[in-house]
């Protein structure tokens, strides 16, 4: 039955479906047929005696009442046509919302329908779209902000797959004041379900709908993570597909007897496992208010509960509440509040309004109550003045990459089966998340090195990376595979691998027992070839990769081309591959990637071994999320410059810039990742596809994601390719400084002075001591007035670390570092930087410019005046800007899955970003030692006063765990938190304990925050046994250093963690006594 639900569109010939619009009341039927309508740039309404529009110009579905679990794939149902047979019913659809328009703005109705704009699945970006070419049919005016429209069909509203319609209301500005604004809700819109009998059927259904904001925190429940995964129960997608029954109230239904039908309709995803919304209200099908008459809901098209009720007139009107119940004992769990109930009034004299005006007489079924009205509440506690929960709902989670993953079936190295391990392990400690780093392929040199262990350095966003295989698990290998497969496990697995201390020269520590990136690369490239021999024929033909390969052959073809070029060259760059480094059009890539191309054999190699990661880590998901663990995905900000995606799409990036951060307290010279940035104009004409495909083919895998460094939605920091650090960047886009502003300050005759690299004498002598002249001779030309500029092409930090690591330093007491940083400090002694388009015009302040000596040599006013430029340009003149480039980039990509979204907004946060994350219901990330402004208590952020709409942490990957931060903290800011924060008398110890550590866990896991997510680290130091003796050896990454050796892996096996049941319990009485372990 499902997978008729899901067939393909079809057209059944010889069928009819018939429509007409009508707008509402008599007195208006004069307006529909004015010519005042003549301009409108959306679909024409056909006055009362126009033609019946013909089938092919609906689209509706049809068939049964009953839809799939997933909304998401209801889009996929067959497109079904009906005939004027015996089966076949008319019926009017009075569509009915309320919203308050200003001046110009009307209310429409985008949908399935042809006459709602054609719109299979209206999502809010399809929606949008269609507004904006006219698609859509209006709404007219009531009164009191009530909108309405009438729609009459003939349909079968027996016939399988079910008949719905899909639809979204959205307002629209006649004056082209603003865009089209869509409301929110479900992913795919509104679901209308006109399944029912036939005999029985309504001739009036009036839907009576709530405008659904796209800011509700609701819409957080609407996600994956929640309705398929925490609030997902397996029973509800496992009910026998059967009709809408309605329940009667006299136990027959016919035009004779004075009844009218009411199908009660709530989108609730907050139902646990084993629960089931029901009614329970004034008549006498919904129990007449008496105790344990509760009626319960159909949870078929969750999370969309409904029921049907036919009520006699003389119990109109009627009065309901909704609530929870256990589905098998019956017990209420939650009941809505408020001081009334909800009420439906009715007439059907009303309602039949549209039958007369139609002239349609032989609506409804041969048995039919007249009409029905359908009600669609919404739960959202901003609309309902009825609050079904008592309290917000929050739960934890943990943060652990996937390479730090510790087992006894490892290979040196976390893989995708031990996320199955983990999901074991949060259930017993109750945690309903797992937050993993980026898995996407890194490997950029052939062969592999330690330089590829960076997660965030993708060279494709979809690709999986071979590391997180588990090689035994792959089915068909001969034994002697299988054997030696299993020796070298247990040879990278040891505890005793390495012969001697592992030290990490940016963390300046011994590390434990870490990741051998470069030798676990070796080992398992050289089986996975073996396997690709042995079972690579095989595995192709099967149907499970031909489906594979059909759903990614638009990034499988141009990456498997791309590695092999990489690994036949030796290098990713593909300024050395000649002229296949320019780039590849679509006819040469299908030319070089065919069957019959004597490069297919190698190209097919790495789309067998992206099959295998296909497999296993979708396994891992399924397996979570069957357990009731949502599996949180990582989006990084950024992609490698030696990448399959700046290859193939080069015109999507900015190839000549650089992308990072401003400096900050961990990042004295700002960060350079070293990534292109995006060419968002280009991206913008095409829809942003490159990032939906990106989404759309992520959430196969997970239910959330965190979008690393969200700020670079609003802007990027952007340097010039011959930049190694920070300080030489600029937001991209922003309003620059113009020159006509440095002329008004009276600066314009010192632009060149501002904007070249100021280097004295006397900084010369105090860089380069009495040796100053030969760094002079070497890299300097005279300036006069003992100013010297650097040689035509030296410019750069690039170039100069290229010279100086090749001939040393020419300063004999100056080592070759600190001759690089020396001369990087006279290139960034700059104090304005200038428009790449617009050199002479436009400028740019050099971030934190009062620490240049160049600027510190300048007079005081124009201190004082660029100080006012400087404070303009980075916190006010561009916030508005930034967040309308926000709103333009963000909300298509958020419409391209239902993961639940995170955005990492840590760093130089501009003032608009909370108002934008509000609006668009993307969580923020909450530090403790990195509060965002106006959001500190001290030093440091008061978990307590997190927002709800927030993600909370103490710790994460880029900075010390929180016993490291304990331990690294000055004095008197360790006492301040002691006092301040965890409210302790005295002076604090300066070692941590795993008592402290367990104060500040539990600080964060009562926070308002939605979900409190630990390292696993932190967790593991909350106990004497886990607790590393070294925890700065427990620090994944030091952003300073975009070369960092990543290599973590926990000291602790998920084997040792499973067998610890009191330390699971602890962690699981935490969770619930702070209220994250569910409850209404």
């Amino acid at each position: 039955m499902i997978s008729a639900l899901q067939g393909r569109q079809q057209a059944m010939p010889g069928r009819r479906l018939r429509s007409v619009l009508l707008l509402l009341g008599a007195q208006m039927f004069a307006f529909l047929a004015s010519s005042a309508m003549a301009g409108s740039e959306f679909a024409k309404l056909p006055a009362p005696h126009a033609s019946i529009q013909p089938l092919e110009q609906m689209r509706l579905r049809g068939g049964a009442s009953i839809l799939p679990t997933s909304l998401s794939s209801v889009g996929k149902a067959a497109v079904k046509v009906v005939s004027q047979d015996q089966t076949s019913v008319k019926v009017v659809l009075r569509f009915r919302t309320n919203y308050k328009t200003r001046f110009g703005e009307n209310v429409i109705i985008v949908g399935s329908l042809a006459e709602l704009g054609g719109v299979e699945t209206p999502t809010v970006t399809d929606v949008q779209k269609a507004a904006e070419s006219g698609k859509g049919a209006r709404m007219q005016y009531i009164k009191n902000d009530d909108w309405g429209l009438d729609m009459a069909l003939e349909l079968s509203p027996d016939a399988d797959p079910p008949p719905v319609v899909q639809y979204r209301y959205c307002i629209v500005d006649d004056n082209k004041q603003h865009p089209p604004i869509c409301e929110g809700g479900s992913k795919n819109g509104r679901i209308l379900n006109l399944a029912g009998p036939a005999d029985t059927y309504p001739a009036v259904m009036e839907i009576r709908d709530i405008w659904k904001s796209q800011s509700s925190l609701s819409s957080i429940f609407l996600s994956s993570a929640f309705s398929d995964v925490i609030f997902n129960d397996k029973l509800r997608s496992e009910q026998v597909v059967r009709a809408f029954k309605r329940t009667s109230s006299t136990g027959s239904a016919n035009k004779d007897e004075n009844l009218i039908s009411v199908r009660l309709t709530i989108e609730n995803p907050r139902v646990e496992p084993g629960h089931v919304m029901a009614v329970i209200g004034s008549c006498t099908a919904l129990g007449n208010w008496e105790d344990g008459k509760v009626t319960p809901m159909s949870g078929l098209n969750y999370p969309l509960w409904e029921v049907e009720v036919d009520v006699p007139m003389h119990q109109m009107p009627l009065y309901y509440r909704y609530v929870i119940m256990e589905e098998k004992t019956k017990k209420v769990l939650a009941v809505e509040q408020g001081e009334s109930a909800h009420k439906v009034e009715a007439s059907p004299q009303d309602l039949e309004e549209s039958l007369a005006v139609m002239k349609i007489t032989d609506a409804g079924g041969k048995t039919c109550n007249r009409c029905m009205v359908v009600v669609n509440d919404d739960p959202d506690p901003a609309v309902s003045k009825n609050p079904l929960f008592k309290s917000q709902w929050r739960g934890a989670g943990v943060a652990v990459p996937v390479f730090g993953l510790r087992s006894d079936k490892g290979m040196g190295v976390g893989e995708f089966a031990d996320i199955k391990g983990l999901v074991d392990w949060c259930r017993k400690a109750g945690l309903k998340m797992i937050q993993l780093l980026p898995v996407t392929d890194t490997i950029s040199h052939s062969p592999s090195d330690e330089r590829d262990s960076y997660p965030y350095s993708s060279i494709s966003v979809h690709a999986l990376h071979p590391m997180y295989l588990r090689l035994n698990d792959i089915e068909g290998l001969s034994a002697a595979l299988k054997a030696d497969i299993e020796k070298e496990a247990k040879r990278l697995n040891e505890d005793n691998y390495y012969k001697e201390a592992q030290w990490d020269k940016d963390l300046k520590t011994e590390l434990d027992r870490p990741i051998d990136y470069p030798e676990v690369m070796r080992v398992k490239t050289g089986f996975l070839r073996r396997a690709f021999k042995e079972i690579g024929a095989k595995v192709m033909e099967s149907e499970e990769y031909k489906e594979f390969f059909d759903r990614a052959e638009f990034w499988l073809r141009p990456y498997g081309l791309f590695c092999w070029l990489r690994d036949f060259f030796g290098s990713a760059n593909p300024d050395e591959w000649g002229k296949l480094g320019t780039g590849i059009n679509k006819e040469k890539l299908m030319s070089m990637t065919d069957e019959d191309s004597e490069f297919y054999k190698g190209i097919s190699f790495y789309w067998f071994v992206q099959f295998l990661c296909h497999e296993q880590l979708l396994d891992a998901s399924k397996y979570a999320a069957t357990n009731g663990v949502v599996l949180k995905g990582d989006l990084p900000i950024g992609i490698d410059h030696d990448s399959v995606d700046a290859w193939y799409h080069p015109h999507l990036f900015h190839m000549n810039k650089k992308t990072g951060a401003p400096p900050d307290d961990y990042s004295e010279m700002g960060q350079n990742w070293g990534f292109p940035t995006y060419n968002w104009e280009a991206m913008q004409r095409d829809g942003f596809s490159w990032w939906r495909s990106r989404l759309n083919w992520m959430s196969q895998y997970f239910h959330a994601y965190r979008i690393d460094h969200i700020l670079g939605f609003f802007r990027i920091w952007e340097m010039p390719s011959s930049a190694t650090g920070g300080l030489l960047g600029r937001f991209r886009p922003s309003l620059p400084i113009h020159r006509d502003e440095l002329r008004n300050a009276g600066m314009e005759h010192q632009i060149d002075r501002l904007c070249n690299p100021h280097v004295k004498k006397h900084l010369m002598e105090r860089f380069f001591g009495h040796d100053w002249m030969r760094v002079k001779n070497r890299f300097f030309d005279d300036d006069g007035y003992e100013t010297f500029k650097f040689k035509q092409g030296l410019c750069s930090e690039v170039e100069i670390e290229k010279i100086v690591e090749r001939e040393g330093s020419c300063v004999g007491y100056k080592s070759k570092e600190e001759m690089i940083y020396n001369l990087k400090l006279l290139i960034n002694n700059v104090v304005l930087l200038r428009d790449d388009d617009r050199p002479h015009e436009a400028f740019y302040p050099r971030i934190e410019m009062w620490k240049t000596t160049s600027f510190q040599e300048l007079p005081g006013d124009m201190q004082n005046k660029l100080r006012n430029l400087y404070q303009s340009y980075f916190y006010g003149r561009q916030d508005q800007y930034w967040a309308d480039a926000a709103m333009l980039k963000l909300p298509p990509l958020l419409d391209a899955s239902r993961m639940m979204v995170c955005g990492e907004d840590l760093g130089m946060i501009p003032a608009c970003v909370k108002g934008v994350l509000e609006q668009l219901v993307i969580m923020g990330l909450k530090i403790q030692r990195m509060p965002a402004p106006g959001e500190s208590q001290g030093k440091f952020g008061n978990p307590d006063k997190y927002p709800y709409l927030s993600v909370c942490t103490p710790s994460c990957h880029d900075m010390s765990t929180v016993a490291g931060w304990w331990e690294e903290m000055p004095a008197h800011l360790r006492k301040e938190f002691w006092n301040v924060l965890l409210q302790r008398p005295g002076d604090p110890p300066h070692k941590f304990s795993t008592e402290i550590i367990s104060m500040i866990v539990e600080q964060h896991m009562w926070s308002p925050s939605i979900w409190a997510v630990f390292p696993i680290q932190d967790f593991l130091a909350m106990d004497h046994h886990f607790a590393s003796p070294n925890p700065r050896a427990d620090q994944i990454n030091w952003p300073p250093n975009p070369q960092h050796y990543w290599r973590w892996r926990s000291r602790i096996s998920l084997q040792q963690l499973m067998q610890r049941e009191d330390f699971s319990l602890r962690i699981r009485q935490l969770v619930e006594k702070s209220g994250r372990l569910g409850g209404y």
